[in-house]
């Protein structure tokens, strides 16, 4: 089969660390490419407490509907400009098009102002206008940005404000967006983190609790402080187009938590999107979508909540992808340094298991500390890698005796044949302080390109050097708006079954390309989509092809297929 033949070439391309023409597999352009813009998270310098420790959120869509992914920048902000009430604009920049095999940006004024220090940002058509919309979240303010882009192109925004906030004080880190009670409107969940007063910020002590890490005198948190609930905002056909449904969906059931990564996906194939948070020292997060507007608890029963041993750790960035292609979606948490990152393989019935050891990813994880992460075909072989974006939260990390560092490398492990994980092959071996992560076809030749960003730092592009149309697949799965978070596609291919489900809120603080990414040239058999609410539709097998974007319309099938093409 051809695709076994490109597994095998994948393990041999793994231990060289370089794509199959023996360039390495990503190329960092940013300054060519345009991406220069330094974001705020703190004053460089002061004291850290941790309100300046998590880092900015970003988000790719295609903001002017030209067919190009564009970049949205969360920007943060110090604790002076915060007590003074300073608003803090966030970044638009918009891609014009690949030259010389490079994709260009440009910042535009996108009129995308906040109060507060935001974080967060999730992406998805709230108003149903067939325009990407984004929702961004933070300390102080959570906001709608409703897309008023003109029909020239010129990219703007109309600002609304979020119910669910009951406090100046409440905290949202990531969001996440899908259609849970499939009535066609966008429902979002808000994942908070922690009270803190900026003006008075623990230093020093908790209480009575020493903020102490490893021995070393640290910044406080999250121990000893007071976690905050997470909110749910169904989508609503009034002005206002989201209502708090918090405390009637059966979510406060799981306790308060130090909430950061979140997912919202159908984690159980029942085509009901569930909810999954990768939470900051206390156990994770699952609720089951019972499909009638209600959600359960079922995170101590899952096996999804704590590590192999049963002790909960500090979670950071979540994702979810078919690793070992048997028709569910695995679970991967990126945790802090002293842990390692958690890979818990779906066995169904939500249902998971830590096999992070036997994935190979323990021993290599445990001296990083991880946040933005993505389980994507980075080399184009039809088997899942786990790229993870490192860097510490305490400069005392440098200290010899621990054995970490502040600032920390990269990690791509490329999927092998044997269904576990590769050793790092990341080209960059300079070490960053790294954070939030997003995927996406940039450049238009299909396969994934990376921006990460990193922190009190300018964001870093690394563009995917794999450049063959014909071993890439993208698949719009769509309604008369624009992408369904939520939809999972089902391929059974030669090599097996696999999904892919689209998300909108995933890794750290972000939101990656709404389209799904297939890779390998194996032949697609059998294909159909899962809807939010569990209709089933059937698609042509044949025209799921290699070197193709195909886009489905929700009750009309496959409405056209274009050839993917190096620029």
């Amino acid at each position: 089969m051809r695709l076994a033949a490109a597994a095998i070439l994948a393990t041999a391309l793994a231990l060289s660390g370089c794509s199959p023409d023996d360039r390495p597999l990503f190329e960092e352009v940013s300054q060519v490419a345009g991406i220069d813009v330094v974001l705020t998270c703190g004053e460089p310098g002061a004291k850290l407490t941790i309100l300046e420790v998590n880092g900015n959120g970003a988000a790719l869509a295609d903001l002017d509907g030209d067919g190009d992914l564009d970049l949205v920048l969360v920007d943060g902000s110090t604790r002076a400009r915060l007590l003074a009430g300073e608003p803090v604009r966030h970044h638009v920049l918009r891609n014009t098009g690949v030259v010389d095999g490079v994709p260009r940006f440009e910042a535009v004024e996108a009129a995308l102002e906040q109060a507060g220090w935001p974080t967060g940002i999730a992406v998805g058509d709230v108003d149903r206008d067939g325009r990407p919309d984004l929702l961004i979240g933070g300390l102080v303010e959570d906001a709608l940005f409703l897309n008023r882009t003109s029909s020239e192109g010129t990219i703007r925004f109309e600002k609304r404000a979020l119910p669910g906030r009951t406090s100046p004080r409440d905290w949202t880190t990531s969001i996440a967006l899908a259609d849970a009670d499939a009535d066609g409107r966008l429902d979002a969940y808000l994942t908070r983190y922690l009270e803190i007063d900026p003006a008075d910020p623990p230093m020093g002590q908790v209480g009575d609790i020493p903020c102490r890490f490893r021995g070393l005198d640290v910044m406080c948190g999250p121990h000893g402080m007071a976690p905050q609930p997470d909110v749910l905002l169904m989508g609503s056909d009034d002005d206002a187009l989201f209502r708090d449904a918090t405390f009637d969906s059966g979510i406060r059931a799981a306790p308060p938590a130090f909430g950061l990564g979140v997912l919202f996906m159908d984690l159980d194939a029942d085509g009901w999107p569930d909810i999954y948070v990768a939470n900051d020292s206390v156990p994770n997060t699952l609720l089951r979508n019972r499909g009638d507007g209600r959600f359960e608890d079922q995170s101590s029963l899952s096996g999804a909540a704590n590590d192999i041993s049963g002790r909960p750790q500090a979670g950071m960035g979540v994702d979810a992808g078919d690793v070992d292609r048997d028709g569910d979606l695995d679970l991967v948490v990126t945790n802090f340094s002293g842990e390692s990152n958690a890979f818990y393989r779906n066995d169904g019935g939500l249902l998971f298991r830590d096999v992070s050891a036997s994935m190979r990813l323990a021993l290599p994880s445990r001296a990083k500390l991880g946040w933005g992460v993505h389980l994507a075909d980075f080399d184009a072989d039809g088997l899942l890698d786990l790229y993870v974006s490192n860097g510490h939260v305490y400069p005392q990390a440098d200290d010899p005796r621990l054995g970490s560092a502040y600032a920390q490398p990269q990690q791509l492990h490329l999927g092998w044949p044997d269904g576990t994980f590769g050793p790092n092959v990341f080209p960059d071996e300079q070490p960053w302080r790294g954070r939030a992560s997003v995927r996406g076809d940039l450049d238009g030749d299909g396969d994934l390109d990376l921006v990460t960003l990193t922190l009190d730092g300018a964001p870093r592009l690394y563009l995917n050097r794999t450049d063959d149309p014909s071993r890439q697949m993208l698949v719009t799965l769509a309604d008369e708006h624009g992408p369904v978070p939520g939809a999972t596609l089902s391929l059974r291919t030669d090599a097996g079954v696999v999904v892919f489900q689209v998300t909108a809120g995933s890794s750290y603080q972000a939101c990656s390309d709404p389209r799904l990414h297939v890779g390998g040239d194996a032949t697609v058999n059998a294909a159909h989509v899962t809807w939010p609410g569990g209709v089933v539709e059937a698609l042509d097998a044949a025209a799921m092809m290699a070197g193709h974007h195909v886009v489905v319309r929700r009750g009309r099938g496959i409405v056209s297929t274009s050839p993917l093409g190096t620029p």
